[in-house]
């Protein structure tokens, strides 16, 4: 039995996330942790026994509205109120409760303005060491088309064979696509590695594609494959934040449309590869070194 753990505050986005995962953990099978984090360590107990009453209530609630009796019996929920925000404690949660992976409700936010207290899911890519699965507004059936972008040459393809786990039937198809600079040279190489992993899946097909804006570009590509749900393997921690920016649904971004698995490829931050988070990062920089020189004197 695999454990799936999804972050609830009572929003609409957390309760979409919980829908999703219900169908996930019929289909592994799973058993589900519903985890309510920055509740506080001064809470009293007749106030964490009302917590987890409406963490109860949600759960039987969208059991039998969602899922047929015999379904939903099938699913045997948790309850865990976190004294620290998820950011802080989420990591620990999952090691504690062995967690394969985390549903999470999708929420927008600006990476360049981002911090340690903002949305979870800013600091999920060097923070988390399981699959975070993104899920969006809207109604989402699990998925029969999947897209997966890596860089494959360093890919553990060993994380495939448990993606099948995730589809609506084990024939869901896939798309593995990697993008590559225009003058990059050595694709042969690329290529051999492309077709190792298909190797590992029942029905795949492989694609190699020039970036432009690789955020872009794999959106794009979604698009076209009709995808239903997008797995991002990447250890570019910066990336994976641009990709829930608002400004996106100005344009109705087709990756904002369906989930999106962020696979564990790094527990380090990494360096910032856009203008604005480099401005966010020298600025905090700036500002730590005038503490650090007030506090000298």
């Amino acid at each position: 039995m695999q454990t799936i753990l999804v972050p609830i505050d009572f929003t609409a986005a957390s309760e979409n996330a919980l829908i999703y995962a219900n169908k996930l953990a019929v289909r592994l099978p799973a058993e589900i942790v519903l985890v309510h984090g920055n509740a506080g360590a001064a809470l009293t107990q007749e106030e964490r026994n009302g917590l987890l009453a409406r963490l109860r209530a949600l759960a039987e609630r969208l059991r039998y509205q969602q899922l047929t009796r015999q379904s939903g019996r099938r699913i045997a929920y948790h309850y865990h109120l976190a004294g620290e925000t998820l950011p802080a404690g989420l990591e620990v949660l999952v090691a504690g409760y062995r967690a394969e992976l985390v549903v999470m409700g999708m929420t927008l936010a600006d990476c360049a303005t981002a911090t340690a207290a903002g949305t979870p899911f800013t600091l999920l890519p060097e923070k988390v060491s399981c699959p975070v699965l993104i899920v969006p507004p809207g109604h989402h059936e699990l998925p029969s088309q999947v897209v997966v972008s890596a860089d494959f040459t360093s890919f553990d393809t060993r994380q495939l064979a448990r993606l099948t786990d995730l589809g609506r039937t084990p024939a869901a198809h896939f798309d593995l696509v990697q993008f590559h600079a225009p003058a990059r040279t050595g694709l042969a190489a690329v290529k051999k590695a492309l077709l190792r992993a298909r190797a590992s899946l029942r029905s795949a097909d492989v694609h190699l594609r020039a970036e432009e804006d690789i955020l872009e570009d794999l959106s794009e590509f979604c698009a076209g494959q009709e995808a239903q749900l997008l797995v991002v393997a990447t250890t570019d921690g910066c990336l994976t934040r641009r990709f829930f920016h608002p400004h996106y649904t100005q344009t109705n971004a087709y990756h904002l449309r369906i989930p999106v698995l962020l696979l564990p490829t790094s527990t380090l931050p990494t360096t910032a590869c856009c203008a604005q988070c480099g401005l966010r990062q020298a600025a905090e920089a700036r500002f730590h070194a005038r503490l650090s020189t007030a506090g000298r004197h």
